[in-house]
This record gives structure tokens, sequence and C-alpha cells, in this order.
């Protein structure tokens, strides 16, 4: 079913600020079509014990069972929707040792050198200061810490109707400057393609990309 102007800007509006019933729909069908790239962006990681770590827009964090291995990892989630913050407080009670914090979507509110692993998936269109929130990252980074950027790069966003609202658009290598601006040293470059049920409920085949950085 092609979806009208109005429902892809709403659309587009709930992707990047999921709010209501329709945001907690949302963010299931979220979780459905960037499941593959989610799991791979946490595998890049190479998690171990005893790491705390950091995920910008966690969304309603269904998988973040997938990233606490053991009781000895910490888990934080930043996330700008009150809505999924709610969401994710319940669908994760049974960790203790997870946690979900709501933010500004221009600073964080943690300390510096905070978190030896961070990632974040489909988040990065929406940072309105991308240079500025890169180093906010790398400053509550542990120097040594990883740093995972999921993302739909431009070549497949632009053949997304509803990105043409409010998304900017990244390569792999303007990524990759970003991380290299806010001193982490690329240590990988991921990118493959994949079949999925876009937003908009179609069948697409999608490029995806992972930019793994070192902080210095």
């Amino acid at each position: 079913m092609k979806l009208t102007d109005a429902e892809l800007q709403e659309l587009a509006r709930q992707l990047s600020h999921p709010e209501g019933d329709t945001g907690l729909k949302v963010a299931e069908m979220m979780n459905f079509t960037n499941s593959n790239l989610i799991i791979k962006t946490i595998n890049s990681l190479s998690l171990a014990v005893n790491d705390s770590v950091l995920e910008i827009g966690p969304g309603n964090g269904a998988h973040v069972g997938d990233v606490l291995l053991n009781e000895s990892m910490r888990y934080t989630g930043a996330e700008i929707s009150g809505t999924m913050i709610e969401q994710a407080q319940k669908l994760n009670k049974g960790y203790s040792n997870a946690s979900f914090v709501l933010t500004n979507g221009n600073s964080l509110p943690f300390q510096d050198n905070q978190f030896n692993k961070a990632f974040t998936v489909n988040t990065i269109y929406f940072w309105q200061n991308p240079q500025e929130y890169a180093n906010e990252i790398a400053r509550v980074m542990q120097s040594g810490g990883v740093l995972s950027i999921g993302l739909i790069p431009q070549s497949t966003m632009i053949k997304i109707p509803f990105a043409k609202y409010g998304f900017t658009m990244y390569t792999a290598e303007h990524t990759s400057e970003l991380l290299d601006k806010a001193g982490f040293v690329i240590r990988n470059v991921y990118e493959d393609t994949e079949q999925v049920l876009s937003n908009s409920g179609e069948n697409i085949d999608r490029e995806i990309t992972i930019v793994t950085g070192v902080l210095k």
C-alpha cells in the first residue's frame, strides 16, 4: 500500500521521535525491520565480561538481552522519547544492570570516561549537530573504547519515500569522518545488502553499513 505524503511525514516523525500508541507500534516495526542490523552492530563491539555499554537511541529496548551477556556487564540506554523510556523499562524490568535515561539528543548526562563500549543504530540521521554529538559520545567513553554506528547508507536512503522528511543521509565515508574528527581510529567498515520489509510496507533490498572506531 502506497502511503500519502502526509502519512510518510508522520511516519518519519515517529521514526525520529516515537510517541504515544503509534510510537509503540512503530518501535515494534523498527525492531522487526532492523533486527539484523542491530545484532550485527552489537556483535561488532566484541562484548566481554565487565563491559559498560552505552546505546544511543535504544527505542523500546527489546534487544537489551542480546547485549547483557552476564550480570557483571552494565547497559545504559540514552533515549529522547519518554514513550520509549517507559516501554523499555517495562520490557527490561528483569535486568537489574540495565537502565534508561531521557536525554535531549544534543548532550549526554554522564561523566567523562564512563563507558568502554557504545553503539547506535539508525539514529545518526537525526543528530542536530553531528560533529558535536560525536564529540560528546567520545567524551563519555574511555580511551581504547569501541563505538559502532549502524546505518542505512545514502545510496539506499535516497530510494526510501519517507527519508526525504527530516533525514540527513550519510555515506560510510562521511560517518567515518565524523568519528575520526571525534578522536576515533576507524577499525572496520562493514557493508552488506539485505532484503527487508520497509517501514512503508514494501519489500526492498537495502544496503547496511556499520562503522566501528576505537577511541585514541
